[in-house]
């Protein structure tokens, strides 16, 4: 009688070990449920990417239009990219209201990507730190025959308030 018991004690601490081990616990069950919600939520998003509607297309006659032909105009070479005349700070926006982003050497080639909304300003990409900034006109060279209208006209965010400037009661 007397092994029996001890054997018993073990069996039976055994199975309460091994059914507790295996219960999830409330952070496991927490993590699959999130898993699951992600999985549906991309499942119809990537449903809901391929609904298309149907458009029926149709055609209406015009009269011809005479169409103007175009006369081939002498090339004057390719085009310079512009580039930093003066040593030129680099804003997030048009002006000292903008966190300075830096300060561009004078013969720097950097490239166009918009035309500021507030005249006098160019956007480019700054060529140190690779991101947008503002730059002033007079501080940029740019070449005649460069097609501005194909730089979008591109408007500044709100500035923010500097780091050091202290809150009016």
């Amino acid at each position: 009688m007397k092994l029996q018991s001890p054997l018993q004690a073990v069996i039976g601490l055994t199975a309460i070990l091994m059914t507790t081990a295996c219960a999830p616990s409330p952070a496991d069950q927490m993590a699959t449920s999130i898993a699951m919600g992600v999985a549906v939520v991309r499942t119809r998003t990537a449903e809901a990417a391929k609904l298309t509607p149907t458009v029926t297309l149709t055609r209406t006659p015009h009269p011809p239009i005479a169409t103007p032909t175009k006369t081939a105009t002498p090339s004057k070479g390719p085009i310079k990219p512009p580039v930093v005349v003066n040593p030129a700070p680099c804003w997030w926006g048009p002006g000292n209201a903008y966190y300075l982003e830096s300060n561009i050497e004078a013969g720097q080639q950097v490239q166009l990507v918009g035309v500021g909304s507030v005249p006098g300003w160019y956007i480019i990409i700054n060529p140190y730190f690779y991101q947008r900034c503002w730059i002033q006109a007079v501080n940029l060279s740019v070449d005649p025959n460069m097609d501005m209208s194909q730089f979008p006209m591109m408007t500044p965010m709100i500035p923010h308030p500097t780091p050091y400037s202290t809150p009016k009661p």
